[in-house]
């Protein structure tokens, strides 16, 4: 027979119960982000800017992208934010390296970047504005 200390079976017993309390609860976002700060940019950024874009393809995706990052600012999620980041910023580093000297909406694609730079200190990404320059 396999002996058992008295105080280890009670914290089992209480870890068990803990578990069994927990487990049909819904799991919470555990890369929380307080985006509330930037939250007006990035609206304003996705309904005045992005819709500027002369590339349907480029101005489609990277609307796509910034509503998800309202969204995902608005649910405190972290993860998601960076992720939509990391996407919106590689195709308008892409689409603005494309247009060198023939880009008529460069203005507006900065104004973009400047926006998800905010969003990149506010969620703990890793955007570089400096690409931009």
């Amino acid at each position: 027979l396999i002996r058992v200390n008295a105080g280890r079976a009670a914290v089992l017993g209480a870890t068990l119960a803990a578990a069994v309390a927990c487990g049909d609860a819904t799991a919470p976002v555990t890369d929380r982000v307080d985006g509330a700060a930037v939250l007006p940019a990035v609206e304003d950024t996705r309904l005045r800017l992005v819709p500027v874009i002369a590339n349907t393809g480029v101005r489609d995706r990277v609307a796509y992208d910034m509503a998800e990052i309202e969204k995902a600012l608005q649910a405190h999620d972290g993860t998601k934010a960076r992720y939509h980041l990391r996407i919106a910023g590689g195709i308008l580093l892409d689409y603005r390296a494309r247009m060198v000297g023939v880009n008529p909406d460069g203005p507006d694609v900065g104004g973009i970047a400047l926006t998800l730079h905010a969003v990149s200190v506010a969620a703990g990404g890793t955007f570089d504005i400096n690409a931009f320059r």
